[in-house]
């Protein structure tokens, strides 16, 4: 059956499938664990797998608004350097978008987020984050590092369960970076694992694979590599 007659080939729907099931799995494990590589392999092959059928990677779930926001927040969180370009350029907004499309979850988180973020960046610079000046972007991210470390000494824990906090939006104050934390949580750790685990993420840590072995796995110091590169990474 082919897809001009109007058919979902089987392995189309095998791969959907799989898809679904990862990213149902992201917020299942929460922000304590980052995303098997094995299945982010699967989400990097199925975005270029439509690059190389389409010519470009049509955007899934989010509006343009919201996707320039990703690719904004993917340029400053893993920033192009000697080692490697950045977070966008290695495909991080793609990655999210794909994932978000099948997990109504991580899509609210985003959506939330990037919500939260433009009002935020509304209410001190007159600006949506995207429209800002990257002076003004890194400040605001800075903002959001500052209020994760005060926020340490509380008892607070900010897992997937938190993301409902979004729903205050309309009348809680922009300017409260507490608000934000959820998100910028969120998207720092997929944009870095995306990165990390495309071709350019890769071979930027050095990286050449275990052909001997069943399991992939990266060593521990590519990946403390890895969080110091961004300028925004848990202190």
């Amino acid at each position: 059956m082919s897809s001009k007659q109007g058919f979902v080939s089987i392995e189309a729907l095998s791969r959907r499938d799989a898809l679904r099931r990862i990213a149902l799995a992201v917020t299942a494990a929460g922000l304590g664990r980052g995303i098997a590589p094995a299945d982010a392999a699967e989400v990097h092959q199925q975005v270029n797998q439509e690059r190389t059928f389409r010519g470009e990677y049509e955007v899934k779930y989010f509006n343009e608004r919201e996707f320039r926001t990703l690719e904004r927040l993917s340029e400053l969180i893993v920033p192009a350097d000697e080692g490697g370009p950045s977070g966008r350029e290695g495909g991080a907004p793609e990655f999210i978008d794909l994932l978000s499309s099948q997990n109504e979850e991580l899509a609210g988180i985003f959506t939330g987020g990037i919500l939260w973020l433009d009002n935020a960046s509304n209410h001190r610079y007159g600006k949506r984050f995207a429209e800002a000046d990257e002076e003004l972007q890194t400040a605001m991210l800075d903002s959001l590092v500052a209020a994760e470390r005060e926020d340490r000494g509380d008892d607070t824990r900010w897992d997937t369960r938190e993301y409902g906090r979004f729903s205050v939006f309309g009348v809680r104050t922009p300017s409260d970076m507490r608000s934000g934390l959820v998100f910028f949580d969120w998207a720092r750790r997929l944009i870095v694992d995306a990165y990390y685990t495309s071709p350019a993420g890769i071979k930027d840590l050095g990286f050449v694979g275990n052909a001997s072995h069943t399991e992939y796995k990266v060593p521990r110091e590519s990946i403390d590599y890895a969080k110091g590169r961004s300028p925004f990474r848990d202190a």
